[in-house]
């Protein structure tokens, strides 16, 4: 358990409660004498003596002064002194003010020894007030350790939270990102194109897929095929930036949303750029690869109303682009793009 340092307010406030604490004692400590002479008047009274008269009568003021010295003000204001000290100052607090009051019953020894009634109580007092702050203090110091341990708890709940939610952020990442490449994968263009028809405006989605690329595979083994794919994956995902959702959709395939209203001419023109980056020649462990791509193009709101339905229309156009020769554009109908 961690121990905290006590601030000046509470040692302030400790210093003058034991202050005047010890005034009151001093106090009481002044007129103590009182009980002297008390005890002094006494026996001239019983004794016969010939002032006997005049003993009883001191012995009478000196017992209403020390009746109203002990009526139980000091004693009173000693406790609740004790109190503050233990509330402010807890383990602090709760030593200084059993030293104090075991100064307190211990000072009323002599008067104990004559059966003094009021010392019977001034010792009474501080042995019943440090019974007290040890009530007072235990209590603290069990409330202490329970708001410990709930502030732990507290504490353990936000960790396993953040932990969580770190979790959920990385199973996130997992699942809507490519393992080969790091670039958004298929489950993330849905959700994307989903987004895109909700907000209604029109938009072309392209897909596109290496020419030939089983051939690279089988030829050369599919290191080298990896390696190609996540070349052209950084050309393609540096080219597309913020300006352009784009994913790999699994495989050697990707696609891209043209955020619109487009014209076909815009489409194709951003094709031709893309043909052109594709078409740098790539080297791979000294072997030298020069690829092309055939892409579909589909367009919301003309060729889907949902994800599937457009990413299907993209795919049949890509498919066309494949039997009609590879290494070119096609689209899914010629109302695609308005």
């Amino acid at each position: 358990m961690n121990k905290e340092k006590p601030t000046a307010v509470q040692t302030i406030t400790l210093i003058l409660c034991i202050l005047i604490f010890v005034g009151f004692m001093i106090f009481s400590f002044s007129h103590s004498g009182n009980i002297q002479a008390f005890m002094s008047a006494l026996g001239k009274a019983e004794s016969g003596a010939p002032d006997a008269q005049e003993a009883v009568h001191q012995l009478r003021s000196l017992y209403n002064e020390t009746q109203k010295l002990n009526s139980g003000l000091v004693s009173q204001l000693q406790v609740v002194l004790s109190t503050i000290m233990v509330i402010t100052n807890k383990k602090r607090g709760f030593i200084a003010a059993v030293v104090l009051n075991l100064i307190c019953a211990i000072s009323t020894i002599p008067g104990l020894r004559h059966a003094s009634i009021s010392a019977i109580s001034g010792a009474i007092v501080p042995v019943l007030a440090i019974g007290t702050m040890f009530i007072i203090y235990n209590y603290i110091k069990n409330n202490d350790k329970a708001t410990e341990r709930l502030n732990h708890s507290y504490e353990e709940l936000i960790d396993k939270n953040h932990q969580i939610q770190a979790a959920q952020i990385q199973l996130r990442e997992l699942a809507y990102s490519d393992a080969l490449t790091g670039m958004n994968n298929r489950a993330w263009m849905r959700e994307t194109l989903a987004d895109q028809i909700q907000a209604g405006t029109p938009f072309a989605f392209i897909m596109m897929d290496m020419d030939n690329f089983k051939q690279i595979n089988d030829t050369f083994g599919h290191d080298v095929g990896d390696t190609l794919i996540k070349t052209y994956a950084t050309r393609f995902q540096k080219y597309c930036g913020t300006k352009y959702p784009c994913a790999k959709m699994g495989g050697d395939e990707f696609a891209l949303i043209i955020g619109g209203p487009v014209t076909q001419a815009d489409v194709l023109n951003i094709i031709a750029q893309l043909q052109s980056l594709f078409g740098e020649i790539v080297n791979v462990n000294g072997q030298q690869f020069r690829i092309t791509m055939s892409y579909g193009i589909a367009g919301s709101p003309n060729d889907g109303q949902n994800p599937d339905s457009l990413i299907n229309a993209a795919d049949t156009a890509l498919y066309n682009a494949k039997l009609q020769g590879k290494d070119r554009p096609i689209l899914f109908s010629p109302q695609s793009l308005g």
